[in-house]
């Protein structure tokens, strides 16, 4: 694996990403029934509810994705989300 080492951003955006990753992997089905009830409410529009939940779909990935930039930046020690 190649090694960027300097500040690109990564570790920050992960460790920023991590807290809310935890929460939606606890939390999805009880978050997409808040949008779904929220969007039946006319509150947000169906295009709104749309991207949060797919927001909450592509989470888990995204976290992924970032944990293994910012450990290839050489500043994340953290292995999982």
């Amino acid at each position: 694996m190649a090694n960027f080492n300097g500040r690109s951003g990564a570790d920050a955006i992960f460790k920023a990403l991590h807290r809310i990753c935890i929460v939606v992997q606890r939390f999805g089905p009880k978050l997409n029934l808040a949008i779904d009830l929220t969007a039946e409410a006319a509150l947000i529009t169906s295009e709104q509810a749309t991207a949060a939940k797919a927001f909450i779909t592509s989470s888990g990935a995204v976290c992924d994705i970032f944990n293994v930039v910012a450990r290839n930046s050489g500043f994340s020690q953290t292995g999982e989300v």
